[in-house]
């Protein structure tokens, strides 16, 4: 279990919308957040985030930068003015470490930036720094 994302048992299961656009990339991603008892949603273009953020309602979005039609940091820009969706976790995820998918992501509204493939303890560090308030996410940075 992720420690970073407290949870009552009754409710219901911490929803991921996963938009990745090769299939299996897709499929191992999935496999390992549903091995964390996260309940998830794939996408395969930025288009298909957007028509499944309302019928949805994930508790985070795991978004792929390049995706077809839409790009994950065109989706992240236009959900960040939406007010229904402008709060939403989103995780952008860059092909290799760099500053550049850094920038992109903070420029978009991103929540954070993780390389692909990720490996799951990053994934838990990401999710360590959102529960943080953004007071605290500065001094980690720091």
């Amino acid at each position: 279990m992720i420690d970073a994302i407290p949870r009552d048992k009754t409710a219901r299961p911490f929803r991921v919308l996963l938009a990745e656009a090769g299939a299996h990339v897709r499929e191992c991603m999935e496999e390992m957040l549903q091995a964390q008892d996260f309940e998830v949603v794939n996408a395969d273009d930025g288009f298909e985030v957007l028509c499944r953020l309302p019928e949805w309602r994930p508790d985070l979005l795991l978004i792929a930068s390049e995706l077809p039609r839409l790009s994950g940091t065109q989706v992240c820009s236009l959900i960040r003015q939406c007010p229904d969706f402008s709060s939403l976790p989103v995780i952008l995820m860059g092909k290799e470490h760099s500053l550049l998918d850094q920038a992109q992501a903070d420029m978009a509204g991103a929540n954070g930036c993780l390389p692909l493939p990720f490996r799951m303890d990053e994934f838990r560090q990401a999710l360590s720094v959102m529960s943080q308030s953004p007071a605290q996410r500065n001094e980690t940075a720091a």
